[in-house]
């Protein structure tokens, strides 16, 4: 296949995965050579470390918007996954002061 001229992970998110998309097919092969292999795996593993980054920093710039019950709209940071629970989603029993998504 035609390389793009990019090194691993340069560009966007989606080009990233479609180059990673790629070596998954071209690895797939059962006509490559052991040492080929292995040098697309570590290309792989690359772009994923590329593509984990990005969406990090995709989620670290994504805010979470609830609705209180007087209507108001209340902005807040999304926690990190595995991060302890939001404040305002969680702790609170339905129908007592929790907020609703705003979807």
């Amino acid at each position: 296949m035609a390389k793009t001229g990019k090194a691993a992970g340069e560009g966007s998110f989606e080009e990233s995965l479609k180059q990673l998309e790629s070596l998954v097919e071209q690895m797939e092969s059962p006509e490559l050579p052991l040492e080929t292999i292995v040098e697309k795996y570590e290309l792989g593993m690359k772009l994923v470390g590329v593509c984990s980054e990005k969406l990090k920093a995709a989620e670290k710039r994504i805010t979470l918007l609830t609705k209180k019950k007087n209507g108001s709209i209340e902005e807040g940071e999304l926690e990190e996954m595995g991060g302890e629970p939001h404040k305002s989603l969680h702790g609170k029993k339905a129908g007592r002061g929790a907020p609703d998504l705003l979807i």
